[in-house]
């Protein structure tokens, strides 16, 4: 039997608790944006190395601007192989120029050769994976030959042969001929996604209501399969810095006047017994930099796995 109180209550005073709770909840509830930042800087790892790569952007753009350690190709001290001093703090090469300098410029070098051709490779292989996991059928099959040839060779020895025969040097050239050659992996990682995500409901819902199928692929398809397509960029950026590196350490890479982390490296491989300072600095910087993607990337990895993402 309902008693007076109960009788006098109307379905306002029933919903009033829930409307004092409710703004509480909305304050509360994080976007999914907020909840991947989160789960990023919980990883101490990947915070670590996001910070290094701050700071390193910072040393190489930022440090030569406010230090005025911009000559790089000129000498600046009359000491050769001068000790790190005040107000040249890590010293001179064999031929009196400003390692400071010279390290930092050859850092803009390098970082803008690894961030320059992951783009266009993500660019290049996001756009092949889509239309061979959206379209399959001979689409799939001859684009994902194709990749197959260019994951078969000897990226290395290809590389060498064709910056010594087809490239000038310059940083362009260096940029499209890592690109050429570093989009298989994306390709491959974005058609997966797009195989998996196709048969979806969402997608099929989207076709029904007349959408075509650029809009299929980069609306509904692409920004759910984002997250590994980020995760193998981060990686990606480490991996082409060692790659220019290496061309540039065996005189295949950026020529002279610019100089980049794995030149510094060629030039100071004949002093090393002398002056091993000239070696060790940019090594250390390419070790930090790839370190701090590699960190980087597994953080994200873990901070964009849906299966993992906290409410």
């Amino acid at each position: 039997m309902e008693t007076p109180k109960q009788l006098d209550m109307t379905p306002e005073d029933e919903l009033e608790p829930l409307l004092d709770v409710t703004p509480e909840l909305a304050r509360k509830r994080r976007s999914q944006a907020r909840i991947i930042f989160d789960r990023f800087v919980r990883n101490r790892a990947a915070t670590v190395g996001a910070c290094c790569l701050i700071l390193l952007f910072l040393f190489c753009f930022v440090g030569p601007i406010i230090t005025g350690h911009n000559n790089a190709t000129q000498p600046a001290l009359t000491d050769p192989s001068a000790a790190p001093s005040w107000q040249y703090p890590l010293g001179a090469d064999d031929l009196g120029r400003d390692l400071f300098a010279r390290a930092a410029i050859g850092g803009q070098v390098s970082l803008l050769v690894g961030l320059s051709s992951m783009l266009a490779a993500i660019i290049l292989g996001t756009t092949i994976g889509a239309l061979a996991g959206f379209y399959g059928g001979w689409i799939d099959n001859v684009l994902m030959r194709v990749t197959d040839v260019f994951l078969s060779v000897p990226t290395y020895l290809l590389l060498f042969v064709l910056s010594a025969s087809f490239t000038n040097g310059s940083t362009l050239s260096i940029i499209t001929l890592i690109a050429v050659f570093g989009w298989t992996t994306a390709a491959r990682l974005v058609r997966g996604e797009f195989l998996a995500l196709k048969e979806r409901e969402y997608v099929m819902a989207a076709r029904t209501i007349g959408a075509g199928d650029f809009r299929l692929m980069f609306r509904h398809i692409l920004p759910n399969a984002i997250g590994p397509i980020i995760v193998n960029a981060t990686l990606q950026v480490g991996n082409n810095i060692i790659l220019e590196s290496v061309l540039s350490f065996f005189g295949f890479g950026v020529k002279v006047p610019f100089p980049s982390w794995g030149t510094l490296i060629n030039d100071g491989q004949g002093q090393l017994d002398i002056d091993p300072k000239l070696v060790f600095i940019p090594g250390i910087l390419i070790f930090l930099t790839v370190l701090s993607c590699n960190l980087v990337g597994d953080g994200l990895r873990d901070a964009l796995d849906p299966h993992m993402t906290e409410r």
